[in-house]
């Protein structure tokens, strides 16, 4: 008996230590496995607005373009850039915490120094061609299709239009018609109506013009009006047919006045017969060849402008915004801007292929142009058709 309680109590003890050492083995697992889960899982950290440049600030190309890009010369000596799109981006890239610097560059040679890496963003329009090579942003500016012409003399249109042979050829068609109409009543009248209508040919045919001519415009002017049942016969049916001869004639007149004359602003259909001018290898120039227009090209939208001034060519065709502003700073508003309405060019942010900015600069260029103060801006820099 006592040899087996010698031999009990330590197998009791070695039973306890076994399990004492497995519970330090768990715990030792368990915070092992805690630790090594905290050093692998890091927390969520919200991702960077843009991707930052390390090693230099972004280059940024531009090309004067008012109102777009606008280029004056500041007070050191340089060039102060302003603009719808100068503002633009230099609110977006102070909201992305981006460090850039403004490239001057040829207008055509964006895209190629984009490709070369020797510009990071451009501010350009975006076109079918140049699509195919770079990445766009958000278009912030849906450009319209502009003619300048001169500013036509109103009176002085109007006297050319009167004098015009298709004005005279009309006159001289409906007095014919008068005539007509006034002989054949007066036939009917002489005898029965010699008060309102004359018994000689020579007054009697005048009278009979005169009433025809009234008759016709207002439907009767009271001072002469048939007895007999076929003059009142023949005046019901000049009637019903000067309404229409009137609407006939009232469109004839207006086209002369109107179209024909210069009075009312150039159409794009009207270019074809026109001096026409524009910007070589842009979105207008090819719109102007589907159009089947020919045009002389310009190096730039102020020689163009200069030219239709000068009496060179008879219009100038590039975005109406750029024309409006361009006429009202350099020409004192002396040209003449239709806006057709006709969208050809996109305005936005050209980037590299696969760039990492374009992401985070196309919600911020979308939460921008969204806000109120956009709209305000652009009244700033646009100015009022004229």
């Amino acid at each position: 008996m006592g040899l087996q309680r010698r031999w009990a109590m330590p197998r009791r003890m070695g039973r306890g230590l076994c399990l004492l050492g497995s519970f330090l083995v768990c715990i030792a697992i368990v915070c092992f496995g805690s630790l090594a889960g905290a050093q692998t899982a890091e927390p969520a950290t919200p991702m960077p607005a843009a991707p930052a440049s390390s090693d230099r600030p972004l280059v940024v190309g531009l090309s004067p373009v008012p109102p777009f890009v606008i280029k004056s010369s500041s007070a050191q000596g340089g060039s102060d850039w302003d603009g719808i799109g100068v503002h633009l981006w230099r609110e977006v890239a102070h909201e992305l915490n981006l460090d850039y610097q403004w490239r001057e560059v040829q207008p055509n040679d964006a895209i190629a120094q984009l490709n070369a890496g020797d510009l990071d963003v451009a501010l350009v329009t975006a076109t079918a061609s140049r699509v195919q090579q770079v990445d766009f942003t958000q278009s912030y500016f849906a450009a319209t299709l502009g003619i300048a012409t001169q500013r036509q003399q109103q009176v002085w249109n109007v006297v050319k239009a009167v004098l015009s042979p298709r004005f005279l050829r009309i006159c001289l068609w409906l007095s014919l018609v008068l005539v007509v109409v006034g002989f054949a009543c007066w036939l009917f009248e002489r005898h029965a109506n010699e008060d309102m209508f004359n018994k000689s040919p020579g007054r009697g045919v005048w009278d009979g013009f005169w009433w025809a001519g009234v008759t016709m415009t207002t439907i009767g002017y009271g001072d002469k009006a048939p007895k007999t049942v076929g003059g009142r016969i023949l005046a019901l049916l000049w009637m019903l047919v000067a309404m229409g001869l009137t609407a006939s004639l009232t469109a004839s007149i207006t086209s002369v006045l109107v179209l024909d004359q210069g009075i009312q602003p150039l159409r794009v259909q009207q270019l074809q017969t026109k001096q026409v001018g524009s910007i070589a290898n842009t979105t207008v120039a090819n719109y102007l060849q589907q159009e089947q227009i020919q045009f002389q090209s310009f190096a730039t939208p102020e020689a163009g402008l200069k030219a239709v001034d000068e009496g060179r060519i008879d219009a100038f065709v590039y975005g109406t915004a750029s024309l409006q502003t361009l006429n009202q700073d350099e020409f004192q508003t002396r040209l003449q801007i239709n806006d057709t309405g006709i969208q050809v060019n996109q305005y936005a942010f050209a980037l590299p292929t696969n760039s990492p900015l374009r992401k985070p600069l196309n919600q911020q260029i979308l939460q921008e142009i969204s806000e109120s103060g956009w709209q305000s801006m652009l009244q700033r820099y646009l100015p009022e058709s004229r």
